[in-house]
């Protein structure tokens, strides 16, 4: 009886847990005549941020991190040539020369996952 009080804390801890993530947020921008304002929410099988520059163009979207290579990205875009960076931190892709993206927020996703398997094992502890 204890063993399975203890395993419906857990599934509600994880179900708690799991359903409170945000999703992704992206500058949304294809082809801005001046600095890119527009952002948009990602969907949830687009997990990473994308600035793409081909000449002038510049292109900044929600995007797949596996579709995140030059190969994939020349294609969909129809591009010749491009510089390129994708990143999961909101709002990273505002523009390649901001440099790589502030790790402030996995910091953040790292410390909170932490945070929970040290609560999931103290409940675990004093259910047992």
């Amino acid at each position: 009886m204890r063993a399975q009080r203890g395993l419906i804390v857990l599934l509600l801890l994880l179900a708690v847990l799991c359903s409170t993530g945000d999703s992704l947020r992206c500058y949304n921008c294809l082809d801005p005549v001046s600095s890119c304002k527009t952002n948009s929410t990602c969907s949830p099988n687009l997990d990473s941020c994308l600035v793409a520059v081909s000449g002038k163009q510049v292109y900044q979207q929600c995007w797949r991190s596996s579709d995140c290579n030059a190969k994939f990205i020349m294609s969909r875009l129809e591009l010749a040539e491009v510089q390129y960076r994708c990143c999961q931190v909101d709002l990273c892709n505002k523009n390649l020369e901001e440099g790589k993206p502030n790790n402030a927020a996995t910091s953040l996703l790292g410390k909170t996952a932490l945070l929970g398997t040290s609560v999931l094992a103290a409940i675990l502890k004093l259910c047992f």
